[in-house]
């Protein structure tokens, strides 16, 4: 019922509200990054950056029923040469896809430990399956995957500083 576009530094592209069907007086939001691939150009769709492991990973300890939505667009661009010599250039989507983060398939997202506290990415926009998963199973996914590429340290670490952890109270009980 209502989208409006994210600003530069957001999490996300675009930000979509639905009035729930069963409940008219309530809303459900959803953010959506929008990724656009060449269909002409061989890899183009491949391991694309989804967004920052800490950002994504502290929108789900925040709001478990958080939604994330990967909005995939495969497009091809044309261009004409008016009578003035100006090229109008024209994109035709030719498919899209979209997929909510929550449930992209464990094989299919990956972890790149450039940038930051590290990008999430999908293997290729292009071919992604899913799988059902609550929104704890899907941090345990995320957990394993900066784990393996910077160890157990430097997660505690970015854990403290982001909150994702409580501090014990210091009194050995």
């Amino acid at each position: 019922m209502h989208v409006e576009a994210g600003l530069r530094l957001d999490l996300f592209d675009v930000v979509l509200q639905f009035r729930r069907r069963d409940r008219n007086d309530e809303y459900v939001s959803a953010h959506a990054d929008v990724k656009a691939t060449a269909e002409d150009i061989p890899n183009s769709g491949r391991s694309p950056n989804i967004t920052s492991f800490a950002r994504i990973r502290t929108a789900y300890v925040v709001d478990p029923d958080y939604i994330f939505i990967i909005l995939s667009l495969k497009h091809r661009v044309y261009g004409e040469k008016d009578t003035d010599g100006v090229t109008n250039g024209i994109m035709e989507v030719v498919s899209c896809a979209a997929y909510d983060l929550n449930y992209v398939s464990a094989h299919d997202l990956s972890y790149n430990p450039a940038l930051g506290t590290g990008q999430l990415q999908i293997r290729d926009i292009h071919y992604v399956e899913t799988q059902g998963r609550t929104a704890w199973e899907f941090l345990q996914v995320l957990d394993q995957k900066y784990i393996k590429s910077n160890g157990e340290d430097r997660w505690l670490g970015l854990a403290k500083k982001h909150g994702w952890v409580k501090e014990g109270s210091g009194n050995g009980m």
